[in-house]
């Protein structure tokens, strides 16, 4: 059920002396536009127009206007909190329930949901699922350890990608899912980023532990490694690291010359400065 209602939050812009501080080589003071929330933010979206959408603690989905300000809610019928949000394709808005093995798809406008069980289909238990460029689902299953792609129409299997020579069979923990530009990115908060085209060949792995997420940006790879964010062409390999001051970050959103970072409780505007 949509409404257009406030959730606990306001903008708060800064310009003091000491605050929050690019901490890269050209060092230097810059203003902050912060958006504060009540609730824990459990997962985070964009769309290709830069609007943001945020989940919280219960799976409650609030989209905001690139200038965060808040548009319209979602609050499910079923609470539970949820694992994946994937709002890129834009006239529909997936989010993924681990604990229900279930997924939602909402219109742009968070006024119809529709949910689907995943045990309806071949696929066992799905630990990870994101929905494809062609509206069908990438799902990571820890116990088969493999990928797959699962075609909604019949609900039967169309890839599968084995996993036991790619991954660490012992020690692994993925924690997201995307496809982008027909490339498929799986992060291992071990180890880091597996890239595979729409068939599910395996590519390349981009070493970078500790991550959690990525984002993408036209032809562009971002993430949060300690403290910094990280910007890689997909394509050129070129890669800039912009060092950040030490927070408790969830992750990093970029948009038209600004980049969002993400905690828990904030969502902090970072304008792109050129050296």
């Amino acid at each position: 059920m949509a409404q257009h209602v406030n959730l606990w939050s306001f903008r708060v812009s800064l310009i003091i002396g000491l605050f929050f501080t690019l901490l890269s080589s050209y060092g230097q003071s810059i203003a902050i536009d912060s958006l504060l929330v009540k609730d824990e933010i459990t997962a985070f979206s964009q769309d290709r127009t830069g609007n943001i959408f945020l989940t919280f603690k219960g799976g409650a989905i609030t989209k905001y206007s690139p200038s965060m300000d808040s548009l319209i809610s979602f609050s499910p019928n079923k609470l539970g909190d949820i694992t994946l949000l994937e709002a890129w394709h834009g006239f529909q808005i997936f989010a993924f329930y681990e604990e229900f093995q279930e997924f939602v798809l909402l219109d742009r406008f968070l006024t119809r949901d529709t949910r689907y069980q995943l045990s309806q289909s071949s696929a066992n238990y799905a630990d990870m699922c994101t929905i494809s460029s062609d509206q069908n689902l990438w799902i990571f299953e820890e116990n088969q350890l493999r990928l797959i792609k699962l075609n909604l129409n019949i609900r039967a299997v169309d890839i599968e990608v084995p996993l036991e020579f790619v991954l660490d069979a012992n020690e692994h923990n993925i924690t997201f899912l995307r496809e982008y530009q027909n490339l498929v990115f799986l992060v291992d908060e071990y180890s880091g980023i597996y890239v595979f085209d729409n068939l599910g060949n395996f590519l390349r792995k981009i070493d970078v532990p500790g991550i959690i997420n990525c984002s993408f940006r036209n032809d562009h790879l971002f993430f949060l490694q300690n403290n910094e964010v990280h910007d890689i062409n997909l394509y050129q390999g070129s890669h800039e690291i912009i060092k950040m001051s030490p927070g408790d970050y969830l992750g990093v959103l970029p948009l038209e010359k600004v980049f969002l970072l993400i905690q828990k409780d904030m969502v902090i505007k970072i304008p792109l400065t050129s050296n």
